[in-house]
């Protein structure tokens, strides 16, 4: 189940930092997601230009994709984070029998 009508979650942050090279901010977020202890948070992408970060991917909760926005928030740099990331429900394996 595929929940693409939901609206993308922005959060944007306040007070400004010295900006980070685009590289090194996306690749800063991503690694970020890389090391933390919800394992789905991997397979998550990110993107950055001119103070915005975005978020890209599939996750199995909404609550996943709650905790990737909040991961990578606070990174120097990041303005506002444009989450689009899909929820999408585990799919059901059907049990053949032999």
């Amino acid at each position: 189940m595929v929940t693409s009508d939901a609206p993308c979650h922005i959060a944007e942050r306040s007070g400004s930092s010295l900006p980070a090279p685009a590289a090194g901010i996306a690749e800063s977020a991503e690694s970020r997601l890389r090391g933390n202890s919800y394992l789905a948070l991997k397979n998550v992408s990110c993107d950055y230009r001119d103070g915005i970060l975005v978020l890209r991917g599939c996750l199995p909760t909404y609550y996943l994709k709650q905790m990737a926005q909040a991961a990578v928030a606070r990174i120097d740099g990041v303005e506002r984070v444009v989450n689009e990331i899909e929820v999408l429900a585990p799919s059901r394996r059907e049990i053949v029998r032999v």
